[in-house]
């Protein structure tokens, strides 16, 4: 096949699988817990921030680690702002997401409308810079897999490493948190601690997964393969291995496709193969409850 020819002499492709690995298998762990607490719009919030973010980067005139470092700023408060407005119950949480996800698109699109109409004046380019790079909106919505680079790798795996131990450590307790909130409680878990640190993750493989899918597309790997791993799965334990297998399956299966095709978008890929393993696994539980 094309891909693994390019896969074992491009250096590109051997970058773009291993960010595909770390962060499907980070994001498949943490699905699980996000269908659970009902936490899939969370993610949608967040990643539609990161417009605002990059609409800030680009009127500043930031070179590119800036502009990620400005997007992971603007994710991670949006993720702990809508923790604090939910768990201050001032707003209702579909409200508060659904201001936030608006107000991130809005803000983003009118800075870069600003930038268009303040290119040419002088205390402008004097203060923020005079090259303008224009960037493709279809980038920024369905991702670059192909173009990760190994900066995009290593910060991938590191933050996969991160997420896995910290999850591993704490097992116990997002579990608890996972399942009653009210039980866990009661057994001393500081339930308020694991949320916000459960936000402060989130935000933080949002920022990551949107170099590989985009801002529209992050949220599926966060919801797809917990969703379908729940829909047959029986033990905690099987159910967050299934969803491993599914999201690796997902992000990889959906590479493959798009490099062999040649003409489809390796974030849309990856999402139609996990949409289609949910349809998948839907199906295998119901013939499962009826056997």
């Amino acid at each position: 096949m094309h891909t693994f020819n390019l896969l074992f002499h491009a250096p590109y492709m051997q970058y773009a699988f291993a960010a595909a690995v770390a962060v499907g298998v980070v994001c498949s762990l943490l699905s699980v817990i996000v269908v659970l607490k009902r936490m899939a719009f969370i993610g949608q919030g967040v990643s539609h921030a990161g417009f605002g973010g990059f609409g800030l980067a680009m009127f500043l005139g930031l070179n590119p680690a800036a502009t990620d470092a400005v997007v992971a700023c603007f994710c991670l408060l949006t993720s702990l702002g809508i923790g604090y407005l939910v768990r201050r119950r001032k707003v209702e949480p579909d409200s508060a997401i659904g201001i936030v996800l608006v107000a991130g698109m809005a803000i983003g699109v009118v800075l870069q409308n600003l930038r268009v109409a303040l290119y040419n004046v002088p205390w402008y380019r004097h203060a923020f810079g005079s090259h303008y790079a224009t960037v493709s909106w279809e980038q920024l919505l369905f991702g670059s897999l192909l173009t990760v680079g190994p900066a995009g790798m290593w910060m991938s795996l590191i933050l996969a490493a991160a997420v896995i131990l910290t999850c591993g450590l704490l097992y116990k307790e997002l579990m608890y948190f996972a399942f009653d909130e009210t039980a866990a409680q009661v057994h001393g878990i500081r339930t308020a601690w694991c949320y916000y640190l459960l936000l402060t993750i989130l935000g933080l493989v949002v920022v990551v997964a949107m170099k590989l899918v985009g801002f529209i597309l992050v949220s599926a790997l966060l919801v797809i393969p917990g969703a379908a791993a729940l829909a047959v799965g029986r033990r905690m334990s099987g159910t967050l291995i299934l969803a491993v297998i599914i999201g690796l399956i997902g992000s990889l299966g959906g590479l493959v496709l798009s490099i062999e095709v040649g003409q489809l978008s390796p974030g849309a890929s990856i999402v139609v193969v996990l949409f289609a393993l949910f349809l998948l696994s839907s199906l295998a539980g119901r013939l499962m409850q009826k056997n």
